[in-house]
């Protein structure tokens, strides 16, 4: 990325200029009817071309051509989408655009158009890129002395002008109030239409979705099972697998009665048998031929299976209170905390979830932990989109198993994130918390639910 001393400026228009060439991942087919160019999810059938067409074709595909030439195939490729634009200063690059097609209408751009409060400007390997989940191009900058320019309502530079053009066609900006006046825009903060937009397929700009292994030949894979800890552990009651849920009511009933209950029972707290039984049934690994995937309870984005359970106990028979992690292998907590700080701010952002103040703490909090590599190895855009959806189904297959056993679940919103990682020691890029469950026993009679 240049950064020149000299800015861009009105004396240099006649120094600049447009180049195109395809975008990437653009194919080529030739059928009965003529010629074809394939992008999923595009295509388009260009007829029947001319060699010399053909051969412009093959030019495009292999470097930057200039964009000044009078061609009908040139222009209909730009109104498709085909092509991304670079222009450059003196032969220097300024900036690259690559569209998604349909290609907007050139329009003039309203001097009071800003940069949109969903546009970011990141940097890459190639430059900084700026960005939009709502934009229908992407925008690498080469050079950031053209950007300034670009946002002046009059830009000084052909530069400058085309750039803005180019950024406005693409939505990167916006009228004032436009993105705030009505709720369908108001309603999304900017992180999350992120989000949204870069786990979904909903851009077409190049992203690579699904299985992509990205990570193979530059980094080990994570290991399916996490290694356990040497330290002092808790054995747990392990269930009969033959007669397990013999004396559950039956599915529908058991989905029916399910509710959230934020009471509980401090007179006849949780055993260390019920949560034994419990972990057994909603996390345990199953048995397995499979050296590089578990099984358990419920299902997970291409067998990864990132997440890990951490009990927070405050109230539990048989148990010290303190910070465990459930070893899903050996069916055990293992000792990862004592009622430190960071731990019992766990207990009372929980209690605050719970009762929307400072109340009674749960008899157990369960922290669920995610080994991000165990998924981002594997899949890129969509990979914590996948771990979020774990952590659903955990809850569910939760709350299912809670209320056969006649316990007290309740999913929470929210948590702290900052005090599992003082609490624990552990790297948040490796290992960090991404969902809360509070458990405990059911009051015996009026109970608060949801």
């Amino acid at each position: 990325m240049t950064h020149d001393a000299s800015p861009v400026g009105a004396d240099v228009s006649d120094r600049t200029e447009e180049r195109v060439r395809l975008r990437h991942g653009v194919t080529g087919t030739v059928t009965d009817d003529g010629y074809v160019l394939v992008r999923w999810p595009h295509a388009q059938d260009l007829g029947v071309i001319t060699p010399r067409q053909r051969a412009l074709l093959l030019r495009l595909a292999d470097e930057d051509v200039p964009a000044g030439q009078d061609d009908e195939l040139l222009a209909t490729l730009r109104a498709g989408g085909w092509l991304r634009v670079t222009v450059e200063l003196d032969g220097r690059p300024l900036y690259t655009l690559t569209p998604m097609p349909p290609v907007q209408a050139e329009q003039p751009v309203p001097p009071e158009a800003v940069l949109s409060r969903f546009a970011v400007i990141r940097r890459s390997r190639e430059g900084m890129e700026a960005e939009s989940p709502r934009a229908r191009c992407t925008s690498l900058l080469h050079d950031m002395s053209c950007l300034p320019d670009a946002f002046d309502p009059e830009p000084r530079s052909r530069a400058g002008r085309l750039l803005r053009a180019g950024l406005w066609r693409a939505g990167l900006l916006a009228l004032p109030g436009t993105e705030g006046d009505t709720l369908p825009l108001s309603q999304w903060s900017a992180h999350e239409l992120w989000f949204h937009g870069r786990s979904r397929r909903t851009t077409g700009l190049g992203r690579t979705h699904g299985r992509t292994d990205w990570a193979a030949g530059h980094f080990p894979v994570p290991p399916p099972v996490r290694e356990s800890s040497p330290g002092p552990g808790v054995a747990l009651h392990r269930p009969d697998t033959t007669a397990l849920g013999a004396g559950d009511p039956p599915l529908a009933a058991v989905i029916g009665r399910r509710r959230s209950i934020r009471q509980h029972d401090d007179q006849r707290p949780l055993t260390a048998a019920e949560l034994g039984e419990f972990l057994f049934r909603c996390g345990r690994n199953q048995p397995t031929t499979d050296e590089e995937h578990v099984r358990r309870p419920y299902p997970s984005g291409g067998m990864a299976y990132p997440l890990e359970i951490y009990p927070v106990i405050r109230l539990v028979a048989g148990v010290e209170p303190g910070l465990y992690r459930y070893d899903p292998q050996a069916h055990r907590l293992e000792q990862a905390g004592t009622m430190t700080n960071p731990v019992r701010r766990l207990l009372r952002d929980a209690s605050v979830s719970l009762h929307g103040r400072v109340a009674a703490d749960p008899q157990v909090v369960l922290v669920v932990a995610a080994r991000f590599g165990r998924v981002m190895w594997t899949y890129r855009e969509m990979s914590y989109s996948l771990i979020l959806k774990d952590v659903g189904v955990l809850f569910q297959t939760m709350y299912l198993v809670a209320t056969a056993m006649g316990l007290a679940p309740c999913a929470l919103g929210v948590g702290d994130a900052g005090a599992f990682e003082a609490a624990t020691g552990l790297d948040p890029m490796v290992e960090g918390s991404v969902g809360e469950f509070a458990l405990g026993s059911r009051l015996p009679e009026r109970r608060v639910v949801s």
